[in-house]
């Protein structure tokens, strides 16, 4: 029993006097009469004391005699929300009353604020799709050339869980992968040779508490969508969540690309980190001062028609986005018209750009076309005989236009195809082995949250 509740608690055989002597210690100026096992039978105030003595009463007699049988009580856990719906009615104390409706607690309304309790951090992050641009965000080329990449996000997400601990331990699970990594502390993980992409991200946010981190995706691993730098972003931003100091978004996709590139040696350029920190549709500029996102305002009608007229088609084979960038490079150095077609490419971005903000749909269809066939010249790798007959067969059931989606290789194609052709390519794309997937657009960006450890 609490020292309050022990302090305005009085028992059925106590008289009058001895609830008055309890009404008085307190500030609340009430006593809460119970009989036997704590049941609660009465409460008594000052006022039901001065009422009773007006009509002649005894204070010699049991409390029983004054006391208000007609009481008010709440169930023993009762929310806030209905403990200050009760209070408003005029009461300054409850008796808190467990399902045998003994008295287990008095709420007041100086009650204090629920107990901090230990709560953990949840990220996602949207995967893009890159309608134009591609291998201009190379800092390679963009610090000699200003590029500009056209994009934009998809509900198909990185899914980041952060849970402190009260050690110093290190816990982090890869669901998609089935890949685990435990080590007795930061110091520990920081030294380790062979870090994976997960242990890497840590190792640049270095925290200064234990945790266990899960990641899980909706989608699988070499789909061309940009997938581990979604992985990244969340994981960012789910530890941001904690932060006093929080990062901004350019700080997030920045630290994205720091560890993903730079300190895990991923090859390839910066478009994906900023796609999925910014989501929506953007165009995205890089030049050699600054990288500014430029978010691209859609007509809704637009953006549906959109939606409606693009085919998501998975070719089934896998990529290695890092090599291929690396063979990009090594070509480029190589050739100086690598230079011209990355130029064409951002020339030809800016040109769609145009036709999607005037909502020049058709246009924009023809355009990837275009944006396919200047990607294919980057590299030797981009494309192979299967690919372009997935393509060639896209065309002939009706696609006016597509491109693979990433670095090249295999992945994802993406096909715009007016309504009355969709059914023909879906089909035409199951006749040979390669599966369509439905998506939304996703207009936000890597969204985090914390809720409370159950």
């Amino acid at each position: 029993m609490s020292r309050l509740l022990d302090m305005l608690t009085v028992r059925v055989d106590e008289t009058i006097l001895d609830a008055v002597k309890c009404i008085e210690s307190g500030d609340l100026q009430i006593a809460f009469v119970v009989e036997a096992q704590e049941r609660l039978v009465g409460v008594v105030t000052n006022g039901d004391v001065r009422r009773y003595l007006l009509q002649g009463g005894d204070t010699k007699l049991p409390v029983t005699a004054c006391m208000n049988r007609n009481f008010r009580a709440v169930e023993l856990g009762a929310t806030r929300e209905q403990l200050l719906k009760t209070f408003d009615l005029g009461y300054n104390a409850l008796p808190g009353l467990d399902v045998n409706g003994r008295l287990c607690e008095i709420y007041t309304r100086q009650m204090t604020a629920s107990p901090e309790v230990p709560v953990l951090a949840r990220a996602r992050a949207p995967v893009r799709m890159s309608f134009c641009g591609g291998g201009a965000d190379l800092t390679y080329f963009f610090v000699d050339h200003p590029a500009a990449v056209l994009s934009c996000t998809v509900g198909l997400y990185a899914h980041a869980t952060l849970v402190p601990r009260d050690d110093a331990s290190v816990h982090i699970y890869s669901e998609d992968i089935a890949h685990e990594e435990h080590y007795p502390s930061l110091s520990q993980l920081l030294t380790s040779e062979h870090k994976s992409l997960l242990a890497t991200i840590v190792s640049v946010i270095r925290p200064a508490y234990g945790f266990d981190l899960y990641l899980r995706s909706d989608f699988s691993v070499g789909s061309g969508l940009g997938g581990s730098s979604a992985a990244t972003t969340a994981i960012i931003a789910a530890f941001n969540e904690l932060r006093q100091d929080r990062w901004n978004t350019y700080e997030i996709a920045e630290l994205a690309f720091q560890a993903e590139r730079l300190c895990f040696g991923i090859a390839g350029g910066w478009q994906d980190q900023y796609a999925s920190a910014f989501g929506g549709f953007n165009l995205i500029e890089f030049e050699n001062q600054r990288n500014l996102v430029h978010p691209i305002r859609l007509e809704d009608a637009a953006r549906f028609e959109l939606e409606a007229c693009l085919v998501l088609c998975d070719t089934g084979a896998l990529h290695d986005s890092g090599q291929l960038h690396e063979m990009q490079r090594q070509e480029m150095e190589a050739e100086l018209s690598q230079t011209d077609l990355l130029r064409e490419s951002v020339t030809l971005c800016r040109r769609m750009h145009r036709h999607l903000i005037r909502c020049e749909l058709h246009d924009f269809g023809l355009c990837l076309h275009e944006a396919w066939m200047l990607k294919k010249q980057f590299s030797s790798a981009v494309s192979d005989d299967k690919l372009d007959d997935i393509y060639a067969k896209a065309q002939a059931a009706g696609a006016l236009g597509g491109k693979l989606l990433g670095a090249g290789a295999g992945g994802f194609f993406l096909f715009y195809v007016q309504p009355q052709h969709r059914q023909a390519v879906v089909r035409a794309m199951h006749e040979i082995g390669c599966s369509t997937t439905n998506f939304r657009f996703e207009s936000s960006g890597v969204t985090s949250w914390r809720t409370k450890i159950q």
